[in-house]
């Protein structure tokens, strides 16, 4: 039953995707059963900057054969998915800004 659930979902979602995508990014990052999916689609070229941070990921699995006895401990930490327009880069542009005028006075009390 689940899946022919989904497969509705995916034959009516197919119906409404967008086939504009000059732009488009996918992140798909599977951690023993924790399912993170990113997908985002434009239709204008403004560049953007995508990141996945996984700081922490442990998984472990003890297994005793005397007693059958199992242990599984999964640690996921601070998982972070980000999706950002770029900002226009000011190197390269012109001459860097002066430097603020400090008044004499303020030097000579330091």
């Amino acid at each position: 039953m689940f899946s022919l659930i989904n497969r509705i979902k995916e034959k009516i979602g197919s119906l409404f995707k967008r086939t504009d995508c000059r732009n488009k990014d996918e992140i798909h990052l599977n951690l023993d059963g924790l399912e993170i999916i990113m997908e985002r689609c434009f239709a204008y070229d403004k560049p953007h900057e995508v990141s996945v941070f996984v700081p922490r990921a442990e998984l472990r699995k003890k297994m005793d054969d005397g007693e059958k006895t199992e242990e599984i401990e999964i640690l996921l930490n601070s998982i972070t998915v980000v999706h950002s327009p770029q900002r226009p880069s000011d190197e390269g542009e012109g001459s860097p800004p002066e430097p603020p005028e400090i008044p004499q006075d303020d030097v000579d009390n330091m």
